[in-house]
Protein backbone atom coordinates (compact mmCIF):
# COMPACT_ATOMS: atom_id res chain seq x y z
CA UNK A 1 0.00 0.00 0.00
CA UNK A 2 1.37 3.50 -0.75
CA UNK A 3 -0.44 6.01 1.67
CA UNK A 4 -0.95 9.86 -0.33
CA UNK A 5 -0.58 12.72 1.78
CA UNK A 6 -3.80 14.16 0.75
CA UNK A 7 -6.59 15.76 2.59
CA UNK A 8 -10.29 13.89 1.90
CA UNK A 9 -12.87 16.43 0.04
CA UNK A 10 -10.13 18.96 -0.83
CA UNK A 11 -9.66 19.70 -4.37
CA UNK A 12 -6.37 17.97 -4.78
CA UNK A 13 -8.01 14.83 -3.75
CA UNK A 14 -10.91 15.15 -6.27
CA UNK A 15 -8.81 15.49 -8.87
CA UNK A 16 -6.36 12.23 -7.32
CA UNK A 17 -9.70 10.30 -7.20
CA UNK A 18 -10.59 11.17 -10.70
CA UNK A 19 -7.20 9.45 -11.73
CA UNK A 20 -8.18 6.24 -10.67
CA UNK A 21 -11.00 3.88 -9.41
CA UNK A 22 -12.04 4.49 -5.96
CA UNK A 23 -13.67 1.91 -3.37
CA UNK A 24 -17.38 3.89 -3.92
CA UNK A 25 -16.76 3.13 -7.82
CA UNK A 26 -16.55 -0.85 -6.71
CA UNK A 27 -20.32 -1.35 -6.73
CA UNK A 28 -20.76 0.31 -9.76
CA UNK A 29 -18.05 -1.38 -11.90
CA UNK A 30 -19.17 -4.96 -10.28
CA UNK A 31 -23.14 -4.32 -11.44
CA UNK A 32 -24.43 -3.92 -7.67
CA UNK A 33 -24.88 -0.38 -7.52
CA UNK A 34 -28.88 0.48 -8.49
CA UNK A 35 -28.00 4.49 -8.17
CA UNK A 36 -24.96 4.35 -11.72
CA UNK A 37 -24.29 2.06 -14.03
CA UNK A 38 -20.54 1.95 -15.43
CA UNK A 39 -21.67 3.82 -18.30
CA UNK A 40 -22.40 6.94 -16.16
CA UNK A 41 -19.66 6.16 -14.47
CA UNK A 42 -17.21 5.93 -16.92
CA UNK A 43 -18.58 9.49 -18.84
CA UNK A 44 -17.80 11.57 -15.44
CA UNK A 45 -14.12 9.77 -15.42
CA UNK A 46 -13.70 10.96 -19.13
CA UNK A 47 -15.20 14.25 -18.65
CA UNK A 48 -18.23 13.99 -20.98
CA UNK A 49 -20.79 14.76 -17.79
CA UNK A 50 -19.60 16.34 -14.27
CA UNK A 51 -20.29 14.42 -11.44
CA UNK A 52 -23.18 15.19 -8.77
CA UNK A 53 -22.68 17.21 -6.30
CA UNK A 54 -23.50 14.83 -3.12
CA UNK A 55 -22.73 17.71 -0.30
CA UNK A 56 -25.74 19.27 -1.37
CA UNK A 57 -27.50 16.32 -0.17
CA UNK A 58 -28.89 16.51 3.73
CA UNK A 59 -27.87 13.01 4.41
CA UNK A 60 -24.61 13.40 3.08
CA UNK A 61 -23.76 16.59 5.14
CA UNK A 62 -24.87 14.74 8.33
CA UNK A 63 -23.12 12.10 7.85
CA UNK A 64 -19.78 14.07 6.59
CA UNK A 65 -20.71 16.56 10.35
CA UNK A 66 -20.88 12.78 12.73
CA UNK A 67 -18.35 10.92 10.82
CA UNK A 68 -15.09 11.77 13.33
CA UNK A 69 -17.70 11.55 16.26
CA UNK A 70 -18.57 7.68 15.17
CA UNK A 71 -15.12 6.84 14.21
CA UNK A 72 -14.37 8.01 17.85
CA UNK A 73 -17.21 5.75 19.01
CA UNK A 74 -15.84 3.18 17.60
CA UNK A 75 -12.30 3.83 18.87
CA UNK A 76 -14.06 3.95 22.46
CA UNK A 77 -16.13 0.24 21.82
CA UNK A 78 -13.66 -1.79 20.45
CA UNK A 79 -10.00 0.14 21.71
CA UNK A 80 -8.67 0.58 18.50
CA UNK A 81 -6.86 3.89 16.81
CA UNK A 82 -8.56 4.46 13.31
CA UNK A 83 -6.46 6.57 10.90
CA UNK A 84 -8.43 8.65 8.03
CA UNK A 85 -5.71 8.05 5.32
CA UNK A 86 -5.70 8.14 1.09
CA UNK A 87 -3.61 5.47 -0.66
CA UNK A 88 -3.02 3.12 -3.81
CA UNK A 89 -2.38 -0.67 -4.18
CA UNK A 90 1.41 -0.92 -4.79
CA UNK A 91 0.43 -3.65 -7.31
CA UNK A 92 -2.25 -1.62 -9.09
CA UNK A 93 -2.12 2.23 -8.49
CA UNK A 94 -5.18 3.17 -10.37
CA UNK A 95 -7.09 1.61 -7.51
CA UNK A 96 -7.17 3.85 -4.81
CA UNK A 97 -9.08 4.28 -1.59
CA UNK A 98 -10.03 6.83 1.35
CA UNK A 99 -9.96 4.99 4.81
CA UNK A 100 -12.61 6.74 6.98
CA UNK A 101 -10.05 4.99 9.61
CA UNK A 102 -7.12 2.53 9.39
CA UNK A 103 -6.69 0.46 12.46
CA UNK A 104 -3.56 -0.66 13.71
CA UNK A 105 -3.42 -4.63 12.24
CA UNK A 106 -4.10 -2.67 8.89
CA UNK A 107 -8.11 -3.35 9.08
CA UNK A 108 -9.98 -0.62 7.37
CA UNK A 109 -13.50 0.90 9.15
CA UNK A 110 -15.82 1.77 6.53
CA UNK A 111 -18.04 4.41 8.39
CA UNK A 112 -22.37 4.78 7.15
CA UNK A 113 -24.21 6.96 9.11
CA UNK A 114 -28.00 6.07 6.90
CA UNK A 115 -31.23 7.47 6.59
CA UNK A 116 -33.01 6.29 9.69
CA UNK A 117 -35.26 3.78 7.77
CA UNK A 118 -32.47 2.05 6.27
CA UNK A 119 -30.09 2.09 9.85
CA UNK A 120 -33.32 0.34 11.48
CA UNK A 121 -32.95 -2.18 8.71
CA UNK A 122 -29.47 -2.75 9.19
CA UNK A 123 -30.61 -2.88 12.70
CA UNK A 124 -32.97 -5.81 11.85
CA UNK A 125 -31.42 -7.81 9.21
CA UNK A 126 -27.67 -7.73 9.63
CA UNK A 127 -25.38 -8.75 6.70
CA UNK A 128 -28.34 -9.39 4.95
CA UNK A 129 -29.83 -6.27 4.78
CA UNK A 130 -29.40 -3.90 1.47
CA UNK A 131 -26.97 -1.75 2.99
CA UNK A 132 -24.48 -4.27 3.73
CA UNK A 133 -24.67 -5.72 0.50
CA UNK A 134 -23.75 -2.44 -1.15
CA UNK A 135 -21.28 -1.27 0.58
CA UNK A 136 -19.35 -4.75 1.61
CA UNK A 137 -18.45 -4.28 -1.98
CA UNK A 138 -16.38 -0.61 -1.21
CA UNK A 139 -14.75 -2.34 1.70
CA UNK A 140 -13.92 -5.24 -0.35
CA UNK A 141 -12.34 -2.63 -2.28
CA UNK A 142 -10.16 -1.21 0.74
CA UNK A 143 -9.09 -5.13 0.88
CA UNK A 144 -7.41 -4.73 -2.08
CA UNK A 145 -5.47 -1.30 -1.38
CA UNK A 146 -4.26 -2.11 2.04
CA UNK A 147 -3.84 -5.92 1.74
CA UNK A 148 -5.91 -6.79 5.14
CA UNK A 149 -7.95 -9.80 5.60
CA UNK A 150 -10.70 -8.28 7.24
CA UNK A 151 -12.89 -4.71 6.99
CA UNK A 152 -15.39 -3.59 9.51
CA UNK A 153 -18.47 -1.33 8.42
CA UNK A 154 -19.69 1.06 11.41
CA UNK A 155 -23.40 1.84 10.80
CA UNK A 156 -23.34 4.44 13.34
CA UNK A 157 -26.54 7.03 14.20
CA UNK A 158 -27.18 9.56 16.31
CA UNK A 159 -30.82 8.10 17.40
CA UNK A 160 -29.83 4.19 17.99
CA UNK A 161 -27.43 1.86 18.40
CA UNK A 162 -24.81 1.63 16.39
CA UNK A 163 -23.99 -2.14 14.67
CA UNK A 164 -20.32 -3.32 13.41
CA UNK A 165 -20.67 -5.72 10.68
CA UNK A 166 -17.60 -7.51 9.15
CA UNK A 167 -16.59 -8.32 5.69
CA UNK A 168 -14.26 -10.96 5.58
CA UNK A 169 -11.64 -11.06 2.38
CA UNK A 170 -12.54 -13.30 -0.26
CA UNK A 171 -9.51 -13.88 -2.32
CA UNK A 172 -11.35 -14.94 -5.58
CA UNK A 173 -13.60 -12.40 -5.33
CA UNK A 174 -10.77 -9.74 -4.89
CA UNK A 175 -9.14 -11.80 -8.06
CA UNK A 176 -12.50 -10.81 -10.00
CA UNK A 177 -12.78 -7.07 -8.78
CA UNK A 178 -9.13 -6.40 -9.72
CA UNK A 179 -9.70 -7.98 -13.44
CA UNK A 180 -13.19 -6.09 -13.63
CA UNK A 181 -11.73 -2.97 -12.60
CA UNK A 182 -8.50 -3.39 -14.89
CA UNK A 183 -11.18 -3.73 -17.66
CA UNK A 184 -12.64 -0.23 -16.65
CA UNK A 185 -9.56 1.78 -16.02
CA UNK A 186 -8.49 0.68 -19.47
CA UNK A 187 -12.17 1.64 -21.24
CA UNK A 188 -11.63 5.38 -19.09
CA UNK A 189 -7.67 5.40 -20.37
CA UNK A 190 -8.51 4.63 -23.74
CA UNK A 191 -11.70 6.58 -24.08
CA UNK A 192 -14.07 3.43 -24.99
CA UNK A 193 -17.22 3.52 -23.63
CA UNK A 194 -18.25 0.32 -21.90
CA UNK A 195 -21.98 -1.40 -23.60
CA UNK A 196 -24.87 0.69 -22.14
CA UNK A 197 -27.28 -1.25 -20.60
CA UNK A 198 -30.41 -1.05 -22.38
CA UNK A 199 -32.89 -1.09 -19.02
CA UNK A 200 -31.14 1.59 -17.42
CA UNK A 201 -28.45 3.55 -19.88
CA UNK A 202 -30.02 6.37 -21.76
CA UNK A 203 -29.56 5.50 -25.24
CA UNK A 204 -26.54 5.80 -27.46
CA UNK A 205 -27.26 7.67 -30.63
CA UNK A 206 -24.93 5.78 -32.60
CA UNK A 207 -27.20 2.59 -31.46
CA UNK A 208 -29.93 4.43 -33.59
CA UNK A 209 -30.92 6.54 -36.34
CA UNK A 210 -29.35 9.73 -35.12
CA UNK A 211 -30.23 11.82 -38.06
CA UNK A 212 -33.83 10.79 -37.87
CA UNK A 213 -33.78 11.59 -34.36
CA UNK A 214 -32.09 14.96 -34.45
CA UNK A 215 -34.74 15.92 -37.11
CA UNK A 216 -37.77 15.08 -35.10
CA UNK A 217 -35.80 16.49 -31.87
CA UNK A 218 -36.08 19.85 -33.81
CA UNK A 219 -39.31 19.64 -34.96
CA UNK A 220 -40.56 18.90 -31.17
CA UNK A 221 -38.61 21.19 -29.43
CA UNK A 222 -40.04 23.84 -31.72
CA UNK A 223 -43.35 22.26 -30.87
CA UNK A 224 -42.94 22.74 -27.21
CA UNK A 225 -41.58 26.56 -27.66
CA UNK A 226 -45.50 27.23 -28.96
CA UNK A 227 -47.05 25.35 -26.28
CA UNK A 228 -45.60 27.34 -24.20
CA UNK A 229 -45.84 30.54 -25.87
CA UNK A 230 -49.46 29.87 -26.08
CA UNK A 231 -50.07 28.42 -22.61
CA UNK A 232 -48.83 31.51 -21.34
CA UNK A 233 -51.28 33.34 -23.34
CA UNK A 234 -53.82 30.99 -22.07
CA UNK A 235 -52.44 31.98 -18.56
CA UNK A 236 -52.98 36.01 -18.80
CA UNK A 237 -56.68 35.20 -21.00
CA UNK A 238 -57.69 33.43 -17.79
CA UNK A 239 -56.49 36.17 -15.35
CA UNK A 240 -58.44 38.37 -16.90
CA UNK A 241 -61.60 36.29 -17.24
CA UNK A 242 -61.33 35.91 -13.77
CA UNK A 243 -60.86 40.18 -12.75
CA UNK A 244 -63.84 40.18 -14.91
CA UNK A 245 -65.99 37.58 -13.52
CA UNK A 246 -64.96 38.97 -9.83
CA UNK A 247 -66.50 42.70 -11.22
CA UNK A 248 -70.16 41.04 -12.45
CA UNK A 249 -70.47 39.19 -9.47
CA UNK A 250 -70.06 42.10 -7.50
CA UNK A 251 -72.48 44.01 -9.61
CA UNK A 252 -75.10 40.68 -8.71
CA UNK A 253 -74.51 41.26 -5.20
CA UNK A 254 -74.70 44.93 -4.88
CA UNK A 255 -78.26 44.33 -6.59
CA UNK A 256 -79.22 41.82 -3.66
CA UNK A 257 -80.18 39.07 -6.65
CA UNK A 258 -78.82 35.49 -6.92
CA UNK A 259 -79.29 35.27 -10.37
CA UNK A 260 -78.67 37.37 -13.76
CA UNK A 261 -79.11 36.48 -17.29
CA UNK A 262 -77.76 39.39 -19.83
CA UNK A 263 -75.64 40.10 -22.87
CA UNK A 264 -74.74 36.64 -22.83
CA UNK A 265 -73.76 36.33 -19.04
CA UNK A 266 -75.42 34.35 -16.73
CA UNK A 267 -74.69 34.43 -13.08
CA UNK A 268 -76.21 32.00 -10.58
CA UNK A 269 -75.65 31.58 -6.69
CA UNK A 270 -76.79 28.94 -5.10
CA UNK A 271 -76.07 26.93 -1.69
CA UNK A 272 -74.33 23.55 -1.17
CA UNK A 273 -74.36 21.07 1.61
CA UNK A 274 -71.19 20.29 3.60
CA UNK A 275 -69.08 17.73 2.10
CA UNK A 276 -69.18 14.41 4.05
CA UNK A 277 -65.73 12.66 5.62
CA UNK A 278 -67.09 9.22 4.52
CA UNK A 279 -63.94 7.63 5.27
CA UNK A 280 -64.07 8.77 8.86
CA UNK A 281 -67.67 7.28 9.20
CA UNK A 282 -66.39 4.04 7.79
CA UNK A 283 -63.50 3.82 10.46
CA UNK A 284 -65.59 4.56 13.57
CA UNK A 285 -67.87 1.95 11.95
CA UNK A 286 -65.17 -0.39 11.49
CA UNK A 287 -64.46 -0.55 15.47
CA UNK A 288 -60.65 -0.65 14.73
CA UNK A 289 -61.29 -3.46 12.55
CA UNK A 290 -58.31 -3.84 9.75
CA UNK A 291 -59.25 -4.66 5.74
CA UNK A 292 -57.61 -8.17 4.92
CA UNK A 293 -54.92 -7.97 3.22
CA UNK A 294 -56.35 -10.20 -0.12
CA UNK A 295 -59.80 -8.20 -0.14
CA UNK A 296 -57.42 -5.17 -1.28
CA UNK A 297 -54.98 -7.36 -3.55
CA UNK A 298 -58.48 -8.72 -5.15
CA UNK A 299 -59.38 -5.17 -5.90
CA UNK A 300 -56.09 -4.10 -7.30
CA UNK A 301 -55.20 -4.13 -10.81
CA UNK A 302 -51.91 -5.30 -12.54
CA UNK A 303 -48.94 -3.26 -13.07
CA UNK A 304 -48.39 -1.61 -16.14
CA UNK A 305 -45.73 0.57 -17.92
CA UNK A 306 -46.14 3.92 -18.72
CA UNK A 307 -44.03 7.26 -20.43
CA UNK A 308 -43.11 10.15 -19.10
CA UNK A 309 -41.73 12.64 -21.59
CA UNK A 310 -40.13 16.00 -21.23
CA UNK A 311 -38.87 18.49 -23.36
CA UNK A 312 -36.39 21.44 -23.12
CA UNK A 313 -37.42 24.01 -26.20
CA UNK A 314 -34.46 25.93 -24.62
CA UNK A 315 -31.53 23.51 -26.49
CA UNK A 316 -29.04 24.96 -28.96
CA UNK A 317 -28.36 22.37 -31.10
CA UNK A 318 -25.38 25.06 -31.95
CA UNK A 319 -23.25 24.42 -28.79
CA UNK A 320 -20.09 22.82 -28.78
CA UNK A 321 -20.35 18.96 -27.47
CA UNK A 322 -17.96 18.30 -24.61
CA UNK A 323 -14.41 17.44 -25.23
CA UNK A 324 -13.89 13.41 -24.63
CA UNK A 325 -10.43 13.46 -23.08
CA UNK A 326 -8.71 10.40 -24.25
CA UNK A 327 -5.48 8.88 -21.48
CA UNK A 328 -3.65 6.64 -24.09
CA UNK A 329 -4.59 5.25 -27.78
CA UNK A 330 -7.05 2.25 -27.65
CA UNK A 331 -5.57 -1.64 -27.39
CA UNK A 332 -7.22 -4.18 -29.78
CA UNK A 333 -9.65 -6.33 -28.01
CA UNK A 334 -8.29 -10.06 -27.17
CA UNK A 335 -9.22 -12.79 -29.33
CA UNK A 336 -11.19 -14.37 -26.40
CA UNK A 337 -12.69 -12.97 -22.88
CA UNK A 338 -11.67 -13.92 -19.49
CA UNK A 339 -14.62 -15.95 -17.84
CA UNK A 340 -15.63 -13.02 -16.01
CA UNK A 341 -16.14 -10.57 -18.29
CA UNK A 342 -19.77 -12.26 -18.90
CA UNK A 343 -21.14 -11.40 -15.81
CA UNK A 344 -20.59 -12.46 -11.69
CA UNK A 345 -23.15 -14.43 -9.81
CA UNK A 346 -22.50 -12.16 -6.61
Amino acid sequence: MKVVDLEQRSPEWQQWRQEGVSATSCAVIMGHNPAKTPLELWKELVGLVTPPDLSVIPQVRRGQKFEPLALQMFEEKYGQLGLPICAESQEHPFIRASFDGLLGDGAPVEIKNLAEDNHLQVLALGDKSPAFQLYRWQVMHQLIVCGARRGYLWFWSPKHEACCLVVERDDLLIQRIIEAEKIFWNTVETGTPPAADPLRDVLPMEQTDEAAWKALAEKRREQEARLVALKAQLNALQKEAGELDTQLKLLVRAAGFRRADAYGVKITVYETAGTVDWKAIAEEMAQGKEIPADLIQKHQGDSGCRTRMTVDPSFDPNQPAPVLRIRKPAQPEPEEQPPFAAGFWF
